[in-house]
Protein backbone atom coordinates (compact mmCIF):
# COMPACT_ATOMS: atom_id res chain seq x y z
CA UNK A 1 0.00 0.00 0.00
CA UNK A 2 3.07 2.64 1.00
CA UNK A 3 4.44 1.37 -2.81
CA UNK A 4 0.89 2.70 -4.40
CA UNK A 5 1.71 5.75 -2.18
CA UNK A 6 -0.93 5.79 0.54
CA UNK A 7 -0.04 7.06 3.43
CA UNK A 8 -0.82 4.10 6.20
CA UNK A 9 -2.99 4.76 10.08
CA UNK A 10 -2.46 2.01 12.68
CA UNK A 11 -5.92 0.25 13.93
CA UNK A 12 -5.69 -0.53 17.49
CA UNK A 13 -6.05 -4.27 18.21
CA UNK A 14 -4.93 -4.87 22.22
CA UNK A 15 -3.39 -8.14 23.06
CA UNK A 16 -7.35 -9.20 24.61
CA UNK A 17 -9.29 -7.78 21.95
CA UNK A 18 -10.20 -5.78 19.68
CA UNK A 19 -10.67 -1.66 20.55
CA UNK A 20 -13.78 -0.67 18.26
CA UNK A 21 -13.85 2.90 20.07
CA UNK A 22 -10.14 3.26 19.34
CA UNK A 23 -10.79 2.21 15.92
CA UNK A 24 -14.04 4.32 15.73
CA UNK A 25 -11.79 7.24 17.03
CA UNK A 26 -8.92 6.61 13.99
CA UNK A 27 -12.08 6.87 11.34
CA UNK A 28 -13.35 10.23 12.33
CA UNK A 29 -9.83 11.37 12.84
CA UNK A 30 -8.19 10.58 9.73
CA UNK A 31 -11.38 9.49 7.31
CA UNK A 32 -9.53 6.95 5.02
CA UNK A 33 -10.38 5.97 1.73
CA UNK A 34 -9.68 2.77 2.87
CA UNK A 35 -9.39 0.20 5.44
CA UNK A 36 -7.93 -2.95 5.86
CA UNK A 37 -9.24 -5.30 7.84
CA UNK A 38 -9.32 -9.30 9.39
CA UNK A 39 -11.94 -9.64 10.98
CA UNK A 40 -11.27 -13.75 11.31
CA UNK A 41 -8.64 -14.86 13.42
CA UNK A 42 -6.73 -11.73 12.54
CA UNK A 43 -2.85 -11.83 11.91
CA UNK A 44 -1.03 -11.70 14.20
CA UNK A 45 -3.36 -11.73 17.32
CA UNK A 46 -5.82 -14.44 16.52
CA UNK A 47 -8.75 -12.48 17.60
CA UNK A 48 -12.46 -13.15 15.93
CA UNK A 49 -14.31 -10.55 15.71
CA UNK A 50 -18.32 -10.74 17.00
CA UNK A 51 -21.48 -10.11 15.27
CA UNK A 52 -22.12 -7.24 17.02
CA UNK A 53 -18.97 -6.11 17.08
CA UNK A 54 -18.72 -6.34 13.19
CA UNK A 55 -22.43 -4.44 12.84
CA UNK A 56 -20.95 -1.58 15.24
CA UNK A 57 -17.66 -1.81 13.03
CA UNK A 58 -19.65 -1.22 9.78
CA UNK A 59 -21.68 1.75 11.58
CA UNK A 60 -18.50 3.47 12.29
CA UNK A 61 -16.81 2.74 8.83
CA UNK A 62 -20.49 4.17 6.95
CA UNK A 63 -20.24 7.23 8.90
CA UNK A 64 -16.54 8.28 7.16
CA UNK A 65 -17.25 6.98 3.78
CA UNK A 66 -14.56 4.70 4.05
CA UNK A 67 -14.48 0.94 1.54
CA UNK A 68 -13.08 -1.96 3.64
CA UNK A 69 -11.42 -4.67 2.56
CA UNK A 70 -11.99 -7.51 5.04
CA UNK A 71 -9.30 -9.99 4.77
CA UNK A 72 -10.81 -14.11 4.82
CA UNK A 73 -7.84 -15.81 4.80
CA UNK A 74 -8.39 -17.20 7.65
CA UNK A 75 -11.94 -17.83 7.98
CA UNK A 76 -11.96 -21.33 7.38
CA UNK A 77 -9.34 -22.23 10.42
CA UNK A 78 -12.06 -22.28 13.35
CA UNK A 79 -10.39 -24.77 15.79
CA UNK A 80 -12.41 -24.58 18.72
CA UNK A 81 -14.85 -27.34 19.26
CA UNK A 82 -18.23 -26.68 16.68
CA UNK A 83 -17.16 -22.72 16.29
CA UNK A 84 -16.43 -24.10 12.67
CA UNK A 85 -20.25 -24.35 12.03
CA UNK A 86 -21.46 -21.25 14.02
CA UNK A 87 -18.65 -18.31 12.90
CA UNK A 88 -19.91 -14.63 12.45
CA UNK A 89 -21.33 -13.53 9.39
CA UNK A 90 -19.14 -12.26 6.89
CA UNK A 91 -18.13 -8.50 7.68
CA UNK A 92 -19.62 -7.82 3.72
CA UNK A 93 -22.78 -8.27 5.21
CA UNK A 94 -22.78 -5.42 7.55
CA UNK A 95 -20.65 -3.58 5.58
CA UNK A 96 -22.57 -4.23 2.14
CA UNK A 97 -20.13 -1.71 0.30
CA UNK A 98 -17.15 -4.32 1.38
CA UNK A 99 -14.29 -5.68 -0.52
CA UNK A 100 -13.49 -9.36 0.33
CA UNK A 101 -10.49 -11.70 -0.48
CA UNK A 102 -9.80 -15.15 0.29
CA UNK A 103 -6.66 -17.36 0.00
CA UNK A 104 -6.23 -20.89 -0.61
CA UNK A 105 -2.97 -21.34 0.84
CA UNK A 106 -4.38 -20.51 4.22
CA UNK A 107 -7.26 -22.45 3.81
CA UNK A 108 -6.12 -25.61 1.88
CA UNK A 109 -2.17 -26.11 1.34
CA UNK A 110 0.73 -23.13 1.92
CA UNK A 111 2.28 -23.89 -1.55
CA UNK A 112 -1.09 -23.37 -3.33
CA UNK A 113 -0.86 -19.78 -4.17
CA UNK A 114 -4.20 -18.23 -5.35
CA UNK A 115 -6.67 -16.57 -3.73
CA UNK A 116 -9.90 -14.69 -4.79
CA UNK A 117 -12.14 -11.68 -4.63
CA UNK A 118 -16.00 -11.07 -3.91
CA UNK A 119 -16.72 -6.99 -4.17
CA UNK A 120 -19.81 -4.77 -5.10
CA UNK A 121 -20.66 -4.88 -9.23
CA UNK A 122 -19.41 -1.65 -9.42
CA UNK A 123 -15.68 -2.15 -8.33
CA UNK A 124 -15.41 -5.16 -10.35
CA UNK A 125 -14.26 -3.34 -13.88
CA UNK A 126 -11.45 -1.26 -11.71
CA UNK A 127 -10.59 -4.34 -10.14
CA UNK A 128 -10.24 -6.18 -13.41
CA UNK A 129 -8.18 -3.73 -15.08
CA UNK A 130 -6.17 -3.12 -12.06
CA UNK A 131 -5.13 -6.94 -12.26
CA UNK A 132 -4.27 -6.96 -15.38
CA UNK A 133 -1.31 -4.66 -14.54
CA UNK A 134 0.06 -6.84 -12.33
CA UNK A 135 0.42 -10.04 -13.95
CA UNK A 136 -0.99 -12.33 -16.97
CA UNK A 137 -3.39 -14.44 -14.63
CA UNK A 138 -3.21 -17.25 -12.17
CA UNK A 139 -1.68 -20.84 -13.47
CA UNK A 140 -4.45 -22.79 -14.53
CA UNK A 141 -3.48 -26.16 -13.43
CA UNK A 142 -3.65 -24.82 -9.62
CA UNK A 143 -6.88 -22.93 -10.79
CA UNK A 144 -8.08 -26.52 -11.44
CA UNK A 145 -6.41 -27.67 -8.52
CA UNK A 146 -8.55 -25.58 -6.36
CA UNK A 147 -11.74 -26.22 -7.74
CA UNK A 148 -11.34 -29.49 -6.94
CA UNK A 149 -10.64 -29.02 -3.19
CA UNK A 150 -14.02 -26.14 -3.34
CA UNK A 151 -16.36 -28.98 -4.35
CA UNK A 152 -14.68 -31.23 -1.31
CA UNK A 153 -14.10 -28.25 1.47
CA UNK A 154 -16.51 -30.74 3.38
CA UNK A 155 -14.40 -33.40 3.36
CA UNK A 156 -10.98 -31.49 3.13
CA UNK A 157 -11.32 -28.66 5.71
CA UNK A 158 -12.25 -30.93 8.78
CA UNK A 159 -8.92 -33.03 8.08
CA UNK A 160 -7.04 -29.50 7.95
CA UNK A 161 -8.22 -27.78 10.79
CA UNK A 162 -7.31 -31.14 12.93
CA UNK A 163 -4.11 -31.01 11.88
CA UNK A 164 -4.20 -27.43 12.59
CA UNK A 165 -5.60 -28.03 15.91
CA UNK A 166 -2.85 -30.42 17.08
CA UNK A 167 0.10 -28.42 16.58
CA UNK A 168 -1.39 -25.39 18.03
CA UNK A 169 -1.78 -27.94 21.44
CA UNK A 170 1.52 -28.93 20.83
CA UNK A 171 3.02 -25.37 20.39
CA UNK A 172 0.98 -24.21 23.27
CA UNK A 173 2.28 -26.84 25.26
CA UNK A 174 6.47 -26.56 24.42
CA UNK A 175 5.81 -22.29 25.30
CA UNK A 176 4.55 -23.00 28.50
CA UNK A 177 7.37 -25.64 29.02
CA UNK A 178 10.34 -23.80 27.75
CA UNK A 179 9.14 -19.89 27.62
CA UNK A 180 6.99 -19.69 30.61
CA UNK A 181 7.69 -16.15 31.45
CA UNK A 182 6.13 -15.35 28.13
CA UNK A 183 2.36 -14.50 27.85
CA UNK A 184 -0.46 -15.41 24.94
CA UNK A 185 -3.52 -15.79 24.84
CA UNK A 186 -4.82 -19.01 23.22
CA UNK A 187 -6.56 -18.58 19.76
CA UNK A 188 -10.05 -20.53 18.97
CA UNK A 189 -8.89 -20.14 15.53
CA UNK A 190 -5.66 -19.11 12.80
CA UNK A 191 -2.20 -20.30 12.48
CA UNK A 192 0.08 -18.46 14.73
CA UNK A 193 0.77 -17.70 18.68
CA UNK A 194 1.15 -14.02 19.26
CA UNK A 195 3.23 -14.13 22.11
CA UNK A 196 4.24 -10.98 24.98
CA UNK A 197 7.96 -11.26 25.88
CA UNK A 198 9.25 -9.64 29.33
CA UNK A 199 11.51 -7.25 27.42
CA UNK A 200 11.55 -5.37 24.37
CA UNK A 201 14.02 -7.89 22.77
CA UNK A 202 11.45 -9.50 20.17
CA UNK A 203 13.85 -8.60 17.00
CA UNK A 204 17.22 -9.55 18.79
CA UNK A 205 15.71 -13.03 20.07
CA UNK A 206 14.22 -13.87 16.42
CA UNK A 207 17.76 -12.77 14.82
CA UNK A 208 19.31 -15.56 17.55
CA UNK A 209 16.82 -17.84 17.00
CA UNK A 210 17.25 -17.98 13.21
CA UNK A 211 20.86 -18.09 13.57
CA UNK A 212 20.37 -21.57 15.27
CA UNK A 213 17.88 -22.73 11.97
CA UNK A 214 14.69 -21.14 13.39
CA UNK A 215 12.73 -18.32 11.38
CA UNK A 216 9.65 -16.28 13.57
CA UNK A 217 8.20 -12.86 12.86
CA UNK A 218 9.32 -10.59 15.40
CA UNK A 219 6.80 -7.81 16.91
CA UNK A 220 8.07 -4.97 14.70
CA UNK A 221 6.88 -6.98 11.33
CA UNK A 222 3.77 -6.03 12.20
CA UNK A 223 4.03 -2.33 13.31
CA UNK A 224 2.80 0.18 10.89
CA UNK A 225 4.55 2.70 13.32
CA UNK A 226 7.27 0.40 14.26
CA UNK A 227 7.44 -0.99 18.28
CA UNK A 228 5.78 -4.17 18.92
CA UNK A 229 9.20 -5.50 20.18
CA UNK A 230 7.81 -7.13 23.09
CA UNK A 231 6.28 -9.59 20.57
CA UNK A 232 7.15 -12.52 18.96
CA UNK A 233 4.62 -14.89 16.29
CA UNK A 234 5.37 -17.93 16.32
CA UNK A 235 2.84 -20.21 13.73
CA UNK A 236 1.87 -23.36 14.68
CA UNK A 237 1.53 -25.07 10.54
CA UNK A 238 4.40 -27.69 11.13
CA UNK A 239 4.60 -30.91 13.33
CA UNK A 240 4.36 -31.55 17.00
CA UNK A 241 8.13 -32.84 16.93
CA UNK A 242 9.13 -30.10 15.01
CA UNK A 243 7.41 -27.32 16.73
CA UNK A 244 8.62 -28.77 20.34
CA UNK A 245 12.16 -28.90 18.71
CA UNK A 246 11.70 -25.05 17.41
CA UNK A 247 10.57 -23.93 20.72
CA UNK A 248 13.11 -25.40 22.45
CA UNK A 249 15.97 -23.69 20.19
CA UNK A 250 13.67 -20.09 20.63
CA UNK A 251 13.81 -21.03 24.38
CA UNK A 252 17.69 -21.37 23.76
CA UNK A 253 17.79 -18.00 21.75
CA UNK A 254 15.87 -15.98 24.24
CA UNK A 255 18.38 -17.43 27.17
CA UNK A 256 21.36 -16.24 24.88
CA UNK A 257 19.99 -12.58 24.37
CA UNK A 258 18.91 -12.09 28.02
CA UNK A 259 22.10 -13.50 29.55
CA UNK A 260 24.86 -12.00 27.57
CA UNK A 261 26.43 -9.01 28.67
CA UNK A 262 26.21 -6.32 26.31
CA UNK A 263 23.30 -6.57 24.11
CA UNK A 264 25.52 -4.64 21.46
CA UNK A 265 26.49 -8.40 19.90
CA UNK A 266 23.16 -9.04 19.45
CA UNK A 267 21.78 -5.65 17.71
CA UNK A 268 23.34 -6.13 14.50
CA UNK A 269 22.24 -9.43 13.41
CA UNK A 270 18.51 -7.68 14.80
CA UNK A 271 18.92 -4.78 12.20
CA UNK A 272 19.92 -7.24 9.24
CA UNK A 273 16.66 -9.24 10.29
CA UNK A 274 14.32 -6.34 10.46
CA UNK A 275 15.53 -4.95 7.42
CA UNK A 276 14.77 -7.91 4.61
CA UNK A 277 11.97 -9.33 3.38
CA UNK A 278 10.80 -12.12 5.83
CA UNK A 279 8.18 -15.04 5.52
CA UNK A 280 7.28 -17.28 8.17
Amino acid sequence: MRHAGARLVPATVDPDGWDLDALAATLRQTSPRLAYLIPDFQNPTGHLMSDSQRDELAHALARTRTTVVADEAHQALALAPGLADDMPRPLAAHAHDAITIGSASKSFWGGLRLGWVRAPLKDMDRLLQARIGLDLGAPVFEQLVLADLLDRADEVLPRHRERLLTGRDALVAAVQEHLPSWRFRVPDGGLALWCELPEALGTATTAEAERRGVVVAPGPVFAVEGGLDRFVRIPWTASPDVLTEAVRRLAAAWEHVTTISGLDAARPAARRAAGRVMVA
